[in-house]
């Protein structure tokens, strides 16, 4: 049976490659980034082991370890500190059990492997790629493939309706109200890489202003008519990104009746621009390209 493990650390860019690692080794893993959340999938998942980050919003680990330990369903569940604090230091605020353990930050992913490992009795191995010289007698390797042309962009959709609100005196949608549309398409499409932005705010500290948008209004919508809103990537930058909308009416035939594009900073509380974060950028890659045909 697939052991699961949970990670409970407000530090994004520590949480995605560590959790990418331990599933690559044949781990199930559940993340959250505060102690309340935290403690919300330790109920709801049972784990067979915690990794848990001492200072956190929401409550700090130590809050949540002794919430863990007081709790008959997760009593008995080992918890690993993973911390920048010193053990020593740790040891005053917690007060450690038999399945209680440490790991000083920075730990690379081979050592929360092994400790993982070591404490559910387990030995896997996040696979990687081997390379072995070719023989000398080896033929000359074959040219590469003509590489293919560039795949379309994934894209994330959902559908809304058309409210009163939406519309204006002559019954159609308001044209400023397609930028809403768009707004809430680049925020689902955020949300549904696990990625909330009001978390990129206030845990992360960036933000996106808007530094351009435009629209080309392609068909009028009506109260009450279904929208299907697909929303993609244009263009990745170091610090910048742009995203494209299309705004399809169901009740029109399926028919295209917008299309909006807006190019955003990325900037962090100072209001400085700032690189986007490797861990973010990989997740957002798969949606860079052309759209949907």
């Amino acid at each position: 049976m697939t052991k699961t493990i949970l990670i409970v650390d407000d530090d994004q860019t520590l949480v995605a490659p560590l959790k990418d690692g331990l599933e690559s080794a044949g781990y199930r893993v559940a993340a959250a980034f505060d102690a309340t959340q935290g403690l919300l999938l330790a109920h709801q998942e049972r784990p067979d082991l915690i990794v848990l980050d001492y200072h956190m919003p929401g409550g700090d680990g130590g809050s949540m370890y002794d919430r863990l330990r007081a709790a008959p369903d997760t009593a008995d569940i080992p918890v690993v500190f993973s911390t920048g604090l010193t053990i020593e230091e740790l040891r005053t605020r917690v007060r450690p059990g038999s399945k209680t353990f440490f790991l000083r930050k920075p730990v690379g992913f081979h050592g929360v492997l092994s400790i993982v490992n070591r404490l559910l009795g387990e030995d896997r191995r996040a696979p990687h790629a081997v390379e072995s010289p070719a023989p000398a007698s080896a033929p000359a390797p074959a040219p590469p493939p003509a590489k293919a042309p560039p795949a379309a962009a994934r894209f994330h959709e959902f559908d809304v309706r058309v409210t009163y609100a939406d519309t204006d005196k002559l019954g159609i949608i308001y044209y400023a109200n397609y930028l809403k549309y768009f707004e809430q398409g680049r925020t689902e499409l955020l949300r549904s890489l696990g990625v909330r932005y009001r978390d990129l705010e206030i845990q992360r500290k960036l933000f996106l202003p808007a530094v351009e948008a435009r629209c080309r209004y392609l068909a009028p919508s009506r109260y009450d008519d279904v929208l299907t809103v697909r929303t993609w990537i244009a263009e990745l930058g170091r610090a910048s990104v742009s995203f494209e909308c299309d705004v399809v009416d169901k009740d029109l035939g399926a028919r295209l009746c917008a299309r909006g594009h807006s190019r955003h900073a990325v900037v962090n509380d100072l209001w400085r621009t700032t690189r986007i974060p490797e861990d973010l950028r990989a997740l957002l890659a798969p949606f860079v390209g052309r759209g949907p045909s």
